[in-house]
């Protein structure tokens, strides 16, 4: 049952590589917390029976998808329907550490990889935030979800038993990562003169002088030199200035993104042959500078 609106969907989006070419990923919505709570039961096929359906329930209360978004991610069809989610957070306490509280992905997209790309996102955004180890817990009767975090070079705990209260065992797993090096202040251009965003439902490419183009499944996105007059919104592009690299740098487009949305700023993300753009709406441009700045970002004229 999809609930987000095409427009809100484009503004939430973010790239996660790995993904099947039909499914697209975003950060979650308080909108969305219904929308997992209905598949959960199906998902994990009753498993544990009634008493894992109020279990996996209480694990997903509404303040995962209102404070904990930008670490986490949902992913849908072509259709908007829901196809896989995962919430994630950094840890308060431990500076170095980062949690993975609850992934579920449909069976039917299971073998795909979609589960493998979600974890991979996630580690990119502990590693972009200077953690070195990410850890989660599954049930013992979870088997899927103990051999699937082994495949990804998880280490796994003996069963603790009570871990989350009186007959409640977990297996504990984690993983450390390339926590990000100690550099200099990463340098960011923005690009001379405003662009706007035009949606093509066909994937013809379009005419005109434009600056790149984006596919998606329902169409083409064409990038473009702002007119000197007209109603359609403007964007500002931002771009890594050193030559030597963009930002498909591991880690550093997460980097990028985490303080721009933490400042409630919308962004559009397109890849060129020359370098990756981070598109922000012209008028809050200043927002989103101050926000990359207080995240150790330089910006170049």
């Amino acid at each position: 049952m999809p609930v987000q609106s095409a427009d809100h969907r484009w503004h939430n989006e973010v790239v996660i590589a790995g993904l099947p070419p039909d499914l697209t990923a975003r950060h979650p919505v308080p909108e969305d917390h219904p929308r997992v709570l209905a598949v959960l039961d199906k998902w994990w096929a009753n498993l544990k029976g009634d008493d894992g359906a109020r279990e996996r329930a209480l694990l997903l209360p509404r303040l995962y998808f209102q404070h904990f978004t930008t670490t986490s991610f949902v992913v849908e069809d072509g259709k908007g329907e829901l196809a896989a989610f995962l919430v994630g957070f950094l840890s308060q306490t431990d500076p170095h550490a980062a949690y993975i509280h609850f992934v579920g992905v449909d069976p039917v997209r299971q073998g795909q990889g979609v589960g493998r790309a979600l974890y991979r996102a996630f580690l990119d955004v502990a590693t972009a935030n200077g953690r070195h180890v990410v850890r989660s817990v599954t049930s013992p009767e979870n088997t899927g979800s103990q051999a699937f975090h082994q495949r990804l070079g998880f280490s796994a705990s003996e069963v603790i038993h009570d871990y989350d209260g009186p007959g409640l065992a977990r297996v504990a797993f984690s993983a450390t990562t390339t926590a990000a090096r100690v550099r200099g202040a990463r340098q960011l251009r923005v690009l001379d003169g405003a662009l706007v965003l035009e949606q093509h439902a066909d994937a013809d490419v379009p005419g005109g002088d434009w600056v790149a183009l984006v596919r998606a499944p329902d169409g083409l996105t064409a990038i473009l030199p702002a007119p000197d007059s007209g109603s359609k919104e403007r964007w500002i592009a931002l771009y890594d200035a050193d030559p030597d690299h963009g930002l498909d740098e591991p880690g550093l487009l997460v980097a990028a993104l985490a303080p721009l949305a933490r400042a409630g700023v919308p962004v559009f993300v397109a890849s060129t042959y020359l370098a990756d753009l981070v598109l922000v709406p012209e008028e809050r441009v200043q927002t989103a500078l101050a926000a990359l700045q207080s995240s150790g970002f330089g910006i170049s004229p």
